[in-house]
């Protein structure tokens, strides 16, 4: 008796599934499951050590934030199985807007109240504490890959030994953007907290993403396993910078598909700037421009990378004045410190085949060095080799996106650390491929279907018309008598002109 009603109660589940929207369903389940993984999984940094997302909110109010959570996670298919058409666009939006702000917005505002109120060095990753520090050093004067950070916060930041002391690791745009801000706020007395530019970056993400793809559901389905991406949103609300890379790049996919290269070129350009996992996409994107042009010659060829120049002019003005103040110390910060060799090693950490080789006991301690640069090189030039060769035979955005996801996944999971963080960054890339995929064979069999009805060189046949009766005539009047009328010649009545094809009009 239990194992039929087991029984009915999945075939009521699978078919209530199969009837929800396409947007119902990616909501419900980034929804339910983020919803399930807040109660534990889904931590932050605190003061001395990781704690869930509810325990940012004082008693009472955490109770309210999981309970919010779960009520907008479980209605939404309720709605869309209920309602149907009454579950118009915008209240889907609405609907949306409201989950994405309970789960990610609300509980970062919670960590930036938290940090201000308590110490400076609470509540938020060293990361973005590091480029606060490193915008500061730069308005002191000082070059930010020479300067250490024993001066500030970030030496009482939970870490024993943290090696990110001696070492800045993140290329020049990131901090450069923020340095601005923090004239402004340090000069006005008001607390800078670099989440003051992250969060609007989360934000303006989620805004861009729907300009990718065509029609509501897809839209609010990929914004929505975007913006909940379980890997990615918990790391916004500690102050990664992961969103503020993804920003420039989904803004660059956008223009690229609107062709509007030039622009496009300077937003990939500024997201190689800040950081060296967007650094890689360029190379697919100049493959790209190119190939779409179907270039003839190599003249061609570089006339289709006209577009790309202010970018690279950017991106020298960007690099250029570190690299020639000290090209050593830039090289030890960004090269030798995360790859192995410098003096303080970022220690081996994450989930990736480091760790795999540290568990192992092939390495003998997390700061060991280990030729982790030369292992991912092998394995991702021939992965890049293959998608780049492919997108030249086939360059769609979706193969763009797919070839540059999978590159990056190979190389960073061999790298020294990989982090979770990491594969949300490529994951939230490669969204957006499975539906342009499914846009691009729609469109695919539309074009066959209508090349199917064209028609063809034979003669259309055309029904033989037949030809009009004439309209009676009235009887003469009868001849009045007098003289015999001369006959006149009457003229032949024209034919109707035959009717075929190719006739005017």
């Amino acid at each position: 008796m239990l194992a039929k009603a087991l029984e009915r109660s999945i075939k009521w589940a699978l078919s209530a599934w199969r009837e929800l929207s396409l947007d119902a369903k990616v909501v419900t389940a980034f929804g339910i499951g983020n919803w399930l993984l807040l109660f534990a999984n889904h931590t932050t940094v605190a003061a001395t050590h990781d704690v869930p997302l509810w325990q940012l909110f004082p008693a009472g109010a955490d109770a309210a934030f999981l309970i919010t959570c779960g009520a907008l996670a479980f209605t939404y298919p309720l709605r869309d199985r209920r309602a149907r058409k009454a579950f118009t666009t915008r209240a889907r939006m609405v609907h949306v807007v409201a989950t994405v702000a309970a789960f990610v917005i609300v509980p970062t505002i919670a960590s930036i109240v938290l940090r201000e109120t308590g110490k400076p060095y609470t509540y938020i990753h060293d990361g973005a504490l590091m480029v606060e520090e490193a915008s500061r050093k730069l308005l002191n004067g000082m070059n930010p890959y020479v300067a250490d950070y024993l001066d500030t916060p970030m030496f009482f930041w939970p870490m024993i030994n943290n090696p990110a002391l001696y070492h800045l690791t993140y290329f020049p745009f990131m901090f450069l953007v923020s340095t601005p801000f923090v004239w402004a706020f340090d000069h006005l007395g008001i607390f800078w907290d670099q989440r003051y530019l992250y969060l609007p970056a989360y934000i303006a993400t989620l805004v861009i993403v729907p300009f990718l793809v065509q029609g509501t559901a897809p839209r609010l389905a990929l914004t929505t396993a975007i913006a909940l991406n379980p890997q990615l949103f918990p790391f916004v609300l500690e102050g990664r910078n992961d969103f503020f890379v993804l920003l420039f790049l989904f803004a660059g996919v956008a223009l690229l598909m609107r062709e509007r290269r030039t622009a496009a070129s300077l937003a990939f350009a500024a997201a190689g700037a800040a950081k060296l996992h967007a650094l890689i996409f360029l190379p697919f994107v100049a493959v790209y421009l190119v190939a779409t042009r179907k270039p003839r010659t190599l003249r061609e060829g570089l006339a289709a990378l006209t577009p790309t120049w202010p970018a690279a002019i950017f991106l020298l003005a960007t690099f250029l004045p570190f690299l020639v103040n000290d090209f050593g110390a830039f090289y030890d910060d960004v090269v030798r410190y995360n790859a192995g060799g410098a003096a303080w090693t970022y220690p081996i950490s994450g989930m990736g085949f480091s760790a795999l080789l540290l568990s192992l006991g092939v390495i003998a301690y997390r700061q060991a060095d280990f030729p982790f640069a030369a292992i991912e090189i092998a394995v991702a030039t021939p992965i890049a080799a293959w998608w780049l060769l492919r997108l030249w035979r086939r360059p769609t955005i979706a193969t763009l996106l797919a070839g540059y996801a999978l590159t990056l996944l190979a190389f960073l999971f061999f790298g020294r650390y990989f982090q979770g963080n990491y594969l949300g960054f490529i994951a939230a890339v490669f969204t957006p491929v499975p539906f342009l995929a499914v846009s691009g064979r729609r469109v695919r069999r539309s074009a066959r279907a209508r090349g199917s009805l064209r028609p063809g060189p034979a003669v259309t046949t055309v029904p033989a018309m037949r030809p009009t009766p004439a309209p009676p005539r009235e009887p003469a009047p009868a001849p009045l008598p007098g003289p015999v009328p001369i006959p006149v010649a009457l003229e032949p009545l024209a034919e109707p002109s035959p009717v075929g094809v190719g006739s005017a009009d």
